[in-house]
């Protein structure tokens, strides 16, 4: 019977790293280590997955500063245009006589 290792992610990790190696083998790896390609390289698969989201923007990168400071430019924008749209109403009613008093 056969004993099933279980390996911690360290471990996994440190084993494909060893593919990126010049001239590594993945049969040799796999072989040293007691492991099946089909693992290896499904470790290699989560573990490249793992780089990519490692890699993506995250908060405090440029590109999210950007968007919150487009994202408050545009609250400003709305906030000004109801007061233009504020004083415009007063200044009209205004003209026309509207807020005179009641004196006719």
């Amino acid at each position: 019977m056969t004993t099933h290792k279980t390996w911690s992610t360290e471990e996994k990790l440190q084993i494909v790293l060893e593919s990126l190696h010049p001239r590594a083998n993945v049969s040799e790896i796999c072989r040293h280590h007691g492991i099946s390609s089909t693992t290896f390289y499904e470790w290699k698969q989560k573990a490249l997955a793992g780089m990519k989201v490692g890699l993506q923007n995250r908060e405090g990168s440029a590109e999210t500063a950007l968007r919150h400071e487009n994202g408050r430019l545009k609250k400003l924008v709305a906030d000004l245009s109801i007061a233009n749209d504020v004083l415009k109403e007063h200044l009209e009613g205004t003209a026309l006589g509207k807020n005179d008093g009641g004196s006719s």
